[in-house]
């Protein structure tokens, strides 16, 4: 039987198993990032190994164009438009780093960004950029290496800022939502006391709070190749309603005034329906989970708050028109045919898949 391995065996055996894994742990490198993200602009402050820079210079030589190619190579953008980088600086650092300080211009003031750092995949293998992300007064962590060079930032805005922002879109969406504008026309067309045409639009306030909360949270959900078609059949159905009991007879004076005090029970149907399509609007305007009571809630009251000055706008007009400013030619039947006639035509669109 041989002696055991001497002393001077034994240590070339460990040199040989430790070395691979040695090199290979020098060839893993960190850079550093403090990053900070504000609506239109965004600073970073990038460290790196100096010893890598070489891999990113075209003669392997120039290291101010191995900091030139990694400022522009480094991509940031703001709800997916690009940002414009605008200073760029450059010092050493330490005894073997090397700092680069870069500030971007973004053309939106938008709360979500992107950034992507192609540079990594020219570094050492297994480089790893290690970034502290402030945002929206929060700081966290991200990680960005060679085979996933980007990440994502998102602020989280305050509840308030939140509330005020869908408060608005609440209000755009009443006024920029033509269907919607046409069936709360439909609805005050026939007229009716102040008591009926409050106990109207409150049935149609009641019933879609109730859906678009449901599909807000994910509890009811119904396409909108449903949703959207059964607006526009809500439409029609208000204006023949209207045409219906305002055809000439008699007894107009009292199928009028049944119509306008049985009404509330239709809106409260339909006001189901149009709360599925103010949910879509809401969806698309992506309600953060952090604020979303609050985002409900005034996106609610926006579109409560559109309405009313819809109506305070529309009833006097309507009162006017009816007393005979255009006698020759009945305000309610010709509105009402003309709203029949959007609302078929929507109606036609939105089940061919046009609109």
């Amino acid at each position: 039987m041989r002696a055991a391995c001497p002393p001077t065996r034994l240590l070339l055996l460990t040199v040989a198993v430790l070395a691979p894994a040695a090199v290979q742990a020098h060839a893993l490198r960190l850079s550093r990032g403090d990053w900070s993200f504000e609506p239109g602009s965004v600073e970073a402050r990038l460290t790196f190994f100096r010893g890598e820079l070489p891999m990113l210079a075209p003669d392997g030589l120039d290291e101010a164009a191995a900091l030139r190619h990694l400022a522009s190579s480094t991509e940031v953008r703001a709800a997916g438009a690009p940002c414009a980088l605008v200073h760029r600086a450059s010092g050493p650092l330490e005894e073997d780093g090397v700092r680069i300080d870069l500030r971007w211009r973004c053309p939106t003031q938008a709360s979500r960004w992107t950034v992507q750092l192609s540079s990594l995949a020219e570094l050492s293998p297994g480089h790893t950029h290690l970034a502290r992300v402030t945002a929206g007064g929060r700081t966290v962590e991200r990680v960005a290496r060679a085979s996933s060079p980007g990440f994502e930032v998102e602020a989280i805005p305050s509840v308030l800022d939140e509330a005020s922002r869908f408060l608005r879109l609440g209000v755009e969406h009443i006024f920029t939502g033509y269907d919607h504008l046409a069936f709360l026309l439909g609805l005050l067309l026939l007229g009716g006391s102040f008591r009926q045409l409050a106990g109207i639009v409150s049935s149609f306030t009641l019933a879609h709070s109730v859906t678009l909360a449901l599909a807000a949270l994910g509890v009811v959900t119904i396409p909108p190749s449903v949703v959207e078609p059964a607006i526009a059949a809500s439409i029609v159905a208000v204006a023949v309603e209207n045409l219906w009991a305002l055809r000439p007879g008699p007894d107009a004076a009292k199928r009028v005034s049944e119509a306008i005090r049985r009404r509330w029970r239709l809106t409260f149907c339909f006001g189901l329906v149009h709360g599925f399509g103010f949910a879509s609007a809401l969806q698309e305007a992506r309600l953060p989970r952090a604020a979303l009571a609050a985002g409900l809630v005034s996106f609610n009251l926006g579109v409560e708050l559109g309405q009313l000055l819809l109506v305070l706008a529309a009833v006097p007009l309507l009162r006017a028109l009816r007393r005979g400013v255009a006698p020759r030619v009945p305000a309610a039947p010709a509105l009402s045919w003309s709203i029949a006639g959007l609302g078929l035509l929507w109606l036609g669109e939105r089940i061919a898949g046009l609109g």
